[in-house]
């Protein structure tokens, strides 16, 4: 190849990169990172709503078993209970660990608390808390009711009702 043909390549191809802007370049070196956080942050937090609606669900659906189950004693209704606790299936949490599992039975009254937390991944972003952890808890509670009393009640409402 000769000198002036070389010489003219480069110029060409010199006049085509000048023919071209750059403005897309400089737009998405500024706006792609923002978007990209943006969407992570969204996902992030869809991830963290979806568990606390598991835990919140799982507690529910503990207290409401722990106000039908049939026990004979105190004893025995810890036995279940913690037998009940011990098959909830922790895996299904996807972003966060469970950190209190616990029931409580007082009298008549089955009380449930759970609570978990999420670590969030860029410290500097976190606004909302000093620690580097996003928690919450969910608490249920329900009367446990023998059925002769729910019988005595289903007879209380009956007279009032003027059957």
């Amino acid at each position: 190849m000769t000198r002036k043909r070389v010489c003219s390549l480069f110029r060409r191809a010199g006049e085509d990169m000048e023919k071209k802007n750059a403005y897309f370049t400089v737009e998405a070196a500024l706006v792609l990172p923002i978007v990209i956080a943006a969407l992570l942050f969204v996902i992030y937090m869809m991830l963290f709503q979806y568990d606390r609606c598991l835990l919140e669900q799982d507690m529910g659906a503990i207290a409401l078993w722990g106000a039908l189950v049939d026990a004979s004693d105190a004893e025995d209704m810890e036995r279940k209970t913690q037998g009940r606790l011990g098959e909830l299936y922790r895996e299904k949490y996807v972003a966060w660990k469970i950190t209190q599992l616990e029931a409580i039975l007082d009298g008549n009254k089955f009380r449930v608390k759970g609570a978990g937390q999420l670590t969030f991944p860029v410290p500097e972003w976190n606004i909302w808390s000093a620690e580097n952890v996003w928690g919450t808890e969910a608490d249920y509670s329900y009367n446990r009711m023998s059925p002769v009393d729910f019988i005595r009640l289903c007879h209380k409402f009956e007279e009032y009702a003027g059957r």
